[in-house]
């Protein structure tokens, strides 16, 4: 699950002809309010569920299904159409792109949030893929 989302937050902080956002994990101790005052994304992995594993000649592999939320916030003021054009035009093709083996997308409509003082898009991603685990770790 950390190799995913230190793949998510690689390919979203090298993004090329995007406009500047930051990008940070649900892990990440500094406070929102310490955040920039434009857009910044936030990832958070929610599940993961091994399936059987199989063996091959690498070793054993684990098909798996992820889900990772990707919550996008911005000023208050922003127009919920200006967000939803990020999110559409930079995030889902930056992550579509690079083979992240995207399955399913669920996303709930934009929302203020005044404890926040953001505005806030969200939305579920489902990856689905093959684990092989390090041989280091099989040695261990």
């Amino acid at each position: 699950m950390n190799e995913l989302l230190n793949l998510f937050l690689t390919l979203l902080k090298t993004q090329q002809n995007a406009p500047p956002f930051e990008v940070c994990s649900s892990f990440d101790a500094v406070p929102i309010s310490s955040k920039s005052k434009k857009l910044f994304v936030v990832i958070s992995p929610e599940s993961m569920k091994l399936s059987q594993p199989f063996s091959n000649p690498s070793g054993h592999i684990s098909p798996f299904t992820a889900d990772f939320r990707f919550y996008l916030l911005a000023p208050m003021t922003t127009p919920a159409e200006q967000l939803l054009q990020f999110f559409y035009s930079v995030l889902v093709p930056a992550l579509h792109d690079n083979n992240c083996f995207l399955y399913e997308m669920q996303s709930d409509p934009p929302k203020t949030d005044y404890k926040l003082q953001k505005l806030v898009y969200s939305a579920v991603f489902r990856i689905k893929g093959l684990w092989l685990p390090d041989s280091q770790e099989d040695d261990s």
